[in-house]
């Protein structure tokens, strides 16, 4: 949803990017409904990518920079959606597209579609969007809005996620659900209990759910999480939450569901809608990383 303003980011994408943009076709899914984006648009975008540098540039419609506490920002609106994220992780026509937002029909947002019979993409059942390569501070705020339709989510007691901050193996944290619930997945403090698991929120149908992140990214004895649901603080979480022998993480969105990858489940297929995708550094807040808009 537009936010205020319009963002039109130039990126440039580093080598690891590109790794996991070509497992599979070239944006298999990436949907060019009318008045969206034609072939000749999507690929205007590749060409402007640059598979040399990590480094990432951001400006405005009006040439303005993105706030000096933001690192990045996608609402889907204006001519060149996804214009500042390029790795999607899907091998499907259903998998990915920038549509109407089910509540706001002013508003643009992306829909995720998952279904069990889907083949695989880099060694798993996903339809993710790949946000940022690889965190390089510690400190990060993120925030998104998710929105679970009732007509494709059905209750499942096998979990999926929906977010998740990946270094190697499983990532030491991920946002899941699990039957009518939203859950908060983290590397735990002890050798005893590998996980710590904490509930984050009912899995209400057909509304958005904001959700800000605060986390210091650490193996040590500043490491935090914060997690705000709605305008209310649900999580902070002190403890390890990262593996310190390992890379920084990187941050997806969407859904992935590994049960499927060998089995399946009560359900068989799953749709999700994102929005309001921001990613913020140590000078941002609760309150800078809210949407500009109240979401209908």
């Amino acid at each position: 949803m537009m936010r205020g303003y319009g963002v039109v980011v130039m990126g440039i994408v580093g080598l690891f990017g590109w790794g996991v943009l070509w497992f599979g076709n070239l944006y298999p899914s990436f949907s060019l409904q009318p008045d969206y984006m034609s072939i000749t648009d999507l690929r205007y975008q590749v060409d402007r990518i640059s598979a040399n540098s990590r480094n990432a540039f951001w400006q405005t419609l009006e040439e303005r920079p993105l706030e000096d506490y933001l690192l990045f920002e996608e609402t889907f609106e204006g001519i060149e959606p996804l214009s500042t994220t390029v790795n999607l992780q899907t091998d499907s026509e259903h998998g990915f597209h920038v549509v109407t937002d089910p509540v706001n029909k002013k508003n643009k947002a992306a829909r995720f579609e998952l279904r069990a019979s889907d083949p695989m993409v880099h060694r798993g059942k996903r339809s993710e969007l790949f946000v940022l390569d690889r965190v390089t501070q510690k400190e990060i705020w993120y925030s998104f809005a998710v929105l679970f339709p009732e007509s494709g989510y059905t209750p499942d007691s096998s979990n999926e996620l929906i977010s998740q901050w990946h270094q190697e193996g499983s990532p030491p944290i991920s946002l899941r659900t699990v039957d009518d619930i939203i859950y908060l997945r983290v590397r735990h403090s002890t050798q005893s209990d590998k996980w710590k698991v904490m509930d984050v929120a009912p899995l209400t149908k057909d509304v958005w759910h904001e959700f800000v992140f605060h986390i210091i990214h650490s193996a040590g004895a500043d490491a935090l999480i914060e997690v705000w649901h709605n305008g209310q603080k649900c999580v902070t979480y002190k403890g390890p939450n990262h593996f310190e022998d390992k890379k920084m993480p990187y941050w997806k969105v969407g859904v992935y569901k590994a049960k499927w990858n060998n089995n399946r489940t009560a359900s068989d297929t799953r749709v999700i809608y994102f929005d309001n995708i921001r990613v913020g550094n140590e000078l941002a807040s609760f309150e800078t990383m809210q949407p500009f808009e109240e979401l209908e």
